[in-house]
């Protein structure tokens, strides 16, 4: 018999063989190593690219970050990146790299196959077991992140993606604060500042640019407030401008979503009232808070909402339960899928998309909140109370 001998414990393992990288293909544009399929988008920061990965033959979105006017701001924001890209949770969109060609960055995303929650309320309501479904999975998203020390600053629907598969993902982390659309100008890290969607800002990134993550949850209570009543709580006209909006989230206290939704669900609606208190202290302290209480609310009112997103789910098993007093035929407040039909969205394709400018119309994108905005808020102050 012959012996093969095994090498001592000190010896190190053998090298793994790198997977060869592909020669660039004459013709065909790069960005690092990535070969670029086509241009997705283009907006305030950039373009955004459908890349290949050669040799691994993964499938990339690439975000193009065009270089900002406050360095500063583009610094921190490469630094969150650098944190996303060594932690991994699967309900964030993952960094997969980043790559510097010239004076412009590119991050390199992992490419979701879906649409993004805009998109699937823009096409009517959304069942009960699966509001609670996509709301687990961006609770779960922003604790995770908070617990590493990043705050999303922009949790609006059109940053929440849903996978073909049905996984929910939270996409572009710290976006906001590397660019501000509006015309009065200035970067995100600028005193007197703020970042965010005003539809969804909560009121410290009103009144001053220091948030964390209980700021993301108050938003994520806005988008709640939003599935269930089918608007959100605080509204502006074209004619109100900017301004009016923010000064409400700080102000006005919102209407019940009951007032919508007659016979809503009691325990939802204090929770949702819950995170949107004013105070950061009033309101859930955590995305693991949050995520549990509304789980308990879930589980009550439609058994089984866990599996509602997955191709093929039978919403008509997931019936929310009447609670006694409490209209039995949806407590919730919005439209039951019929027996029979399926949880399967028609299959688009989404792409992380850089921050575009929005008609005036719709949710306006980052603001500057300047000296001019007290005098704002206390000329507002007496139609507020109206």
């Amino acid at each position: 018999m012959r012996l093969i001998p095994v090498p001592p414990p000190t010896t190190p393992p053998p090298p793994v063989a790198a997977i060869p990288t592909p020669p660039q293909v004459p013709g065909e544009r790069y960005i690092g190593k990535y070969r670029v399929k086509a241009e997705l988008g283009r907006g305030g920061m950039g373009a955004v690219y459908l890349a290949e990965q050669p040799g691994l033959g993964r499938e990339v979105a690439i975000k193009e970050l065009i270089q900002s006017a406050d360095p500063v701001a583009l610094k921190r924001f490469l630094q969150e990146a650098q944190v996303m890209a060594r932690t991994s949770h699967p309900n964030l969109v993952q960094v997969h790299d980043m790559e510097l060609m010239g004076d412009i960055n590119y991050l390199v995303l992992e490419f979701v196959r879906g649409r993004s929650l805009r998109d699937w309320m823009n096409h009517g309501p959304i069942s009960p077991p699966q509001v609670f479904a996509v709301m687990h999975g961006v609770l779960q998203a922003l604790d995770y992140a908070h617990r590493h020390a990043i705050v999303h600053r922009d949790m609006k629907p059109e940053n929440v993606l849903i996978s073909e598969e049905g996984l929910v993902k939270v996409a572009d982390f710290g976006i906001a604060r590397l660019t501000d659309d509006t015309a009065v100008g200035g970067t995100a890290t600028k005193t007197g500042t703020t970042v965010g969607t005003p539809q969804y800002m909560s009121p410290e990134q009103v009144a001053s640019s220091k948030v964390d993550g209980r700021s993301d949850l108050y938003s994520a209570g806005i988008m709640l407030y939003e599935l269930v009543a089918g608007e959100p709580p605080f509204t502006a006209t074209e004619a109100d401008g900017p301004f009016t909006l923010m000064a409400k989230h700080v102000q006005a206290p919102p209407k019940p979503p009951s007032v919508f939704r007659p016979g809503l669900n009691p325990e939802l609606e204090h929770l949702i009232l819950k995170s949107l208190s004013k105070r950061p202290d009033d309101r859930f302290q955590t995305g693991k808070a949050f995520d549990e209480a509304l789980s308990r609310v879930a589980d009550q009112m439609s058994p089984g909402w866990q599996r509602s997103l997955e191709p093929g789910a039978d919403l008509s098993q997931m019936v929310p339960r009447a609670m006694p007093g409490v209209m039995p035929s949806t407590p919730i407040g919005m439209a039951i899928a019929q027996p029979g039909t399926a949880a399967t969205p028609p299959h688009v394709i989404y792409n992380p998309a850089p921050p575009v400018k929005p008609a005036a119309r719709q949710a306006m994108s980052c603001l500057s909140v300047v000296g001019l905005f007290v005098v704002a808020i206390t000329s507002l102050g007496l139609l507020l109370i109206r």
